[in-house]
């Protein structure tokens, strides 16, 4: 191999598939990331067999190669290259680094063992525009579960049906809907759960530059391409609850708030909130004008009341602090709607200018 190439093209490469390379697994070939000389680009390759992505940087190839470096000091060194033309040799699975008057070499693995990404050539494929699918991770990311003995809950479900794209999340305790109409001519039918780490890497490369998003899918795996990305991901097994049973269909009190007002007033109740278990329970009282949130702790008291507009009873109701700042720190729209059926229903919140997009939350009992 021997390759010239930027800094930015190594450093794109590097920082786009980093986030795929085992930290866990006994193949010390997974540690490493995958460059390969072909044609006239520079291809970068890792994965942990759960996730694998693959980024084509520009590159002059003078000779084609393959080689498989270790992630690690492999990055460490791309970023602390000078901004200089570099110029890649591999000879014997050591590649050679050089730049000015200077070179460094790194000692590979066998590249033979290092288990290439499948492209998923038999997948169903259809598109969708980047900007929609970016704003649906980040409205439902948030509430998957953390853990790994559910597996069906730390991840999103991706429905496709007629011309309806769904996401939904839930850790049990609380639930994320976003809907949105997209064109599907074929009438593909896709519905599978995509590992929340997927889609956080997903949301992290994804750019506004790039219009469409690629995915393909097949029963066990799904690939999502856009610009120079291709990331394949394994699908999660078992079945995701029926989230449509959980949510109500009508509610006994009916609140329109400005979200930045009540996220500000729920921020400071939690600092005074927190009980042994370093959970913040906040109560919320809710009467013909106002919304007050009245709270006591050890730590001192703080009253808080805003003005609403209210349709149906008055209800006073308990939530865990963070259930709801999680969804108010996403919420661009400037109100809110908070739907709510006494002090023991879940609470629905949802923004008053996207009709797409639904939280649920449980309450919780106190004394």
């Amino acid at each position: 191999m021997k390759v010239y190439c930027s800094k930015d093209s190594l450093l794109t490469g590097v920082n786009t598939v980093q986030k795929a390379v085992s930290s866990k697994n006994t193949l010390p070939v997974l540690q490493g990331i995958m460059i390969k000389a072909e044609g006239q680009s520079l291809i970068f390759e890792a994965t942990d067999l759960e996730i694998g992505i693959r980024c084509v940087v520009p590159a002059q190839v003078e000779e084609e190669g393959v080689a498989v470096l270790p992630s690690r000091i492999f990055s460490d060194l791309v970023r602390k290259l000078p901004d200089a033309a570099i110029i890649l040799e591999l000879e014997n699975d050591i590649i050679t680094i050089k730049y000015y008057e200077s070179d460094l070499s790194l000692r590979g693995y066998d590249p033979e063992e290092f288990p290439l990404l499948p492209d998923l050539l038999d997948a169903e494929t259809f598109d969708l525009p980047v900007s929609l699918f970016k704003t649906m991770i980040k409205q439902t990311i948030f509430t998957c579960s953390t853990e790994e003995s559910r597996p069906v809950f730390t991840g999103c479900l991706l429905q496709i049906e007629d011309n309806t794209i769904r996401l939904i999340a839930t850790d049990t305790h609380r639930l994320a809907y976003r809907f949105a109409e997209i064109p599907n001519t074929d009438q593909f039918k896709f519905q599978g759960i995509i590992p929340a780490k997927t889609l956080g890497e997903i949301y992290r490369l994804l750019r506004e530059e790039d219009e469409n998003l690629i995915i393909r899918f097949n029963p066990s795996q799904i690939v999502f391409q856009f610009g120079s990305v291709y990331l394949l991901s394994r699908l999660i097994e078992g079945q995701f609850p029926n989230y449509k049973q959980v949510i109500p269909q009508s509610c006994q009190t009916k609140v329109i708030l400005p979200t930045k007002l009540f996220q500000e007033s729920v921020e400071r109740a939690s600092l005074l909130a927190r009980d042994g278990s370093h959970t913040s329970i906040i109560k919320l009282t809710i009467d013909t004008e106002h919304l007050s949130i009245d709270q006591a702790s050890d730590l001192g008291k703080i009253t808080e009341q805003m003005e609403i507009r209210k349709e149906g009873n008055d209800v006073k109701i308990a939530f865990n602090s963070k259930f709801l700042l999680d969804v108010l720190k996403i919420i661009d729209s400037e109100e809110i709607i908070f739907e709510l059926s006494g002090p023991y229903s879940p609470g629905i919140i949802r923004p008053v200018d996207d009709p797409d997009y639904l939280y649920l939350a449980l309450p919780v009992r106190t004394s």
